[in-house]
């Protein structure tokens, strides 16, 4: 299954913005509200988690949506439409915004209630005094936290409250917007020393911070190995890198494994691990997608979704006589923004009772999207598939909770990074 779009779709189109000119006429929009309920309708796998009837609510809904006033506005309703479905796979965006739509030149990241930038992409944001660490306290004259939570969170597609509080405020998705608008940002560096800029989305890129989410390791004390694995895409995970760092471990008593703010992308990347560092043949998840045989609607009759048991994983150690089994204490590291494949890792990881995960509950959303055209330059994607551990329980919607609840400290910008701490005392 491959899902490395999934996580840069939702990171750097969620909060597409057209200018103010209305371009498409009523019809046109209601032809965009009605193929996107229809299609959600016969392919959206959590129909049954639905509080109430969708035919019905996209109905209520199409008069108010197609009377916007601006596309911009139209689309945003029709954000907000999506949004009640509560599944972080399924989204709707433009691809041909008049307005560029761009995020402001720096990433950040939420650590309880404030927000920190983790990165800067450009020198002049450098020279302005940008850099890992710094607060961001306002922007446009609002509280961080209450600009995410006006501007970002109700249009964002997500299926936990985690995920809402956290992914909003990652990466590039705060500060997404019309490119030719800037953003009154007040920020503070330690201690006390506190600037505002107006700061322009209309910038090029001068680092790119998606070419740090690179697998990366060290050992620690107490021969403890650690290895990073910011990205299961296609293009950032490296099958021969990992491989040279996992032997690079070899004589290590035990390891750490981290995939916090691990957005995801193709799951088999996940499953080549796993059967590195798994000694025993390794439970599958199971899934289920939407199934719908016309002749049975004629007959009146219920068709029970398409249910199938995943094929289990087996070692390379129970495959190849020279591979030694990996027997070593295995700890996961996670957080609300372990999503999608690497949530699937997560979940494997636990049905093969591998090791303890600590952390805060991840993201609660995988599947398989499909993309949908909807007309006029608008586009969707719905979550076709839906995942449970092997014993029945379900995490989509819900998250893989944690053996050990830790929440991240933005401590972290000064070395100290205590879910780590954790995963250490827990080995140790």
């Amino acid at each position: 299954m491959n899902k490395f779009l999934c996580s840069l779709v939702v990171l750097m189109l969620a909060a597409v913005h057209l200018n103010a000119a209305n371009q498409l006429t009523p019809a046109q929009k209601a032809s965009i509200v009605t193929k996107f309920g229809t299609e959600v309708k016969y392919n959206f796998a959590h129909m049954d988690k639905l509080p109430c009837n969708w035919d019905s609510l996209y109905m209520a809904r199409l008069p108010q949506i197609v009377d916007t006033p601006t596309d911009e506005a139209f689309l945003d309703s029709l954000k907000l439409l999506c949004a009640t479905l509560k599944d972080g796979h399924t989204a709707v965006w433009c691809n041909t915004p008049a307005v560029r739509d761009w995020t402001l030149p720096f990433f950040t990241k939420r650590f309880g209630n404030r927000v920190f930038v983790t990165d800067v992409i450009t020198d002049k944001m450098i020279a302005a005094g940008l850099r890992p660490g710094t607060e961001i306290l306002e922007m446009n004259d609002m509280p961080v936290i209450e600009y995410g939570e006006k501007n970002v969170i109700p249009y964002f597609p997500s299926s936990t409250p985690q995920w809402s509080q956290s992914a909003a405020f990652f990466g590039g998705q705060l500060t997404n917007g019309p490119a030719d608008k800037s953003v009154k940002v007040k920020f503070r560096n330690a201690p006390d020393s506190i600037f505002t800029l107006n700061v322009e989305r209309d910038m090029n890129w001068q680092y790119n911070p998606y070419n740090k989410r690179v697998i990366s390791h060290k050992k620690l004390p107490g021969n403890i190995g650690y290895i990073k694995i910011p990205s299961f895409q296609q293009g950032l995970f490296d099958h021969e890198k990992f491989i040279e760092v996992f032997d690079s471990l070899e004589n290590v008593s035990s390891l750490v494994i981290d995939i916090r703010d691990n957005g995801g992308g193709n799951s088999t990347y996940g499953d080549f691990i796993l059967r590195l560092i798994c000694p025993d043949t390794i439970p599958a998840l199971e899934w289920s997608s939407p199934k719908y045989i016309p002749v049975m609607k004629a007959w009146g009759k219920t068709v029970e979704p398409y249910i199938e048991k995943g094929n289990p994983l087996i070692p390379f150690s129970a495959q190849h006589a020279e591979i030694p089994k990996f027997e070593i204490p295995v700890v996961l590291l996670v957080n609300s923004n372990t999503f999608s494949a690497s949530e699937d890792f997560a979940a494997t990881f636990r049905a093969a009772k591998r090791g303890k995960i600590i952390g805060t509950p991840t993201g609660g959303s995988t599947g398989q999207p499909i993309m949908i055209d909807l007309g006029y330059g608008y586009m969707a994607r719905i979550c076709a598939r839906d995942e449970w551990l092997p014993d029945g329980t379900e995490f989509i919607g819900v998250g893989i909770i944690p053996d050990v609840v830790v929440e991240e400290s933005e401590s972290f910008f000064s070395g100290k990074d205590n879910v780590l701490e954790e995963a250490l005392k827990l080995l140790k």
